[in-house]
């Protein structure tokens, strides 16, 4: 991914990202059958960023791309409407990562003062696609170009995603009057300076009442209008302008995060191995 995207700011996408892929029926199921979902939802989420952003920024990229294809070999079972699923069916797999590829897209789009060029955006997308190649999965889903992606991934919106056990659990945690205590995964994405921190302030319930109003803005809004309505979340003109509001606030201070902050420990030691210092940027 190109060095303006630094990737610690996938916070505000990647709960989204999460949130797409339960609404699919196979990975709901999956995520029903064969993982501590409902007991920690969030946890799925960070246990799953070394390796997939390893993927990305690992000098082994394809070696670790292949390692995160194969936990998948296992995920397999039966809906509820009797048909067969596999994680590793192209279809499913191909949609996990068409939600990264948005959640990207989206970074660049709506939380980062750069504006992309059509080259630029033609090359994010690109890098997407050689992202999705070394997992090692059949490309066979895979559109070929942007304007392709943005038509399957609707397509997918409309004609695929539906309400199950996971995705109404998942929804129901977004909408709690507080988060779930992040400090007690061991995967949390905090700088080592923070983790003391987080430790000692997330687990409060004032920390976490107060952070589940933007995060609700913030996963929900990242939603295609379609999904909301299809799923039932409520979303009123207060709730956009209040998502609108931080996705500005991003943008005008982001850039004064340090940069050891900005990124995510697996891509910082990617950018260490191949520059010998994390990239600078403009935003």
């Amino acid at each position: 991914m190109p060095p303006r995207r630094s990737v610690m700011r996938i916070a505000f996408e990647g709960g989204t990202a999460g949130l797409l892929q339960t609404m699919h029926p196979a990975i709901g199921q999956g995520l029903i059958n064969h993982s501590d979902f409902f007991d920690d939802p969030v946890d799925r989420v960070f246990r799953s960023l070394p390796g997939i952003l390893g993927a990305v920024y690992s000098p082994q990229a394809g070696k670790t791309g292949m390692q995160v294809r194969d936990f998948h070999h296992e995920i397999k079972g039966t809906l509820p409407s009797g048909r067969r699923y596999h994680a590793l069916e192209p279809a499913t797999f191909w949609w996990a990562h068409a939600t990264f590829q948005r959640m990207v897209d989206r970074l660049a789009l709506y939380w980062d003062r750069h504006r992309l060029t059509e080259d630029e955006d033609a090359r994010l997308y690109a890098e997407g696609c050689e992202w999705y190649r070394r997992y090692g999965v059949s490309t066979a889903p895979m559109p070929p170009d942007r304007a392709a992606f943005d038509r399957e991934f609707m397509r997918v919106c409309d004609a695929v995603l539906e309400p199950n056990p996971a995705s109404d659990h998942l929804i129901a945690v977004i909408n709690r009057s507080a988060v779930p205590d992040m400090s007690t995964s061991p995967y949390l994405p905090s700088h080592p300076r923070l983790r003391p921190v987080a430790d000692t302030l997330l687990p409060t319930l004032p920390v976490r009442a107060a952070l589940a109003p933007p995060m609700r803005l913030v996963f929900f809004g990242g939603l295609p209008p379609s999904v909301r309505d299809r799923f039932g979340i409520r979303w009123t003109r207060s709730d956009q302008a209040g998502y609108r509001s931080i996705r500005h606030g991003i943008r005008l201070t982001w850039r004064y995060v340090p940069r050891p902050l900005q990124w995510h420990q697996t891509a910082a030691e990617g950018w260490h191995d191949r520059l010998g210092r994390l990239p600078r940027f403009g935003s």
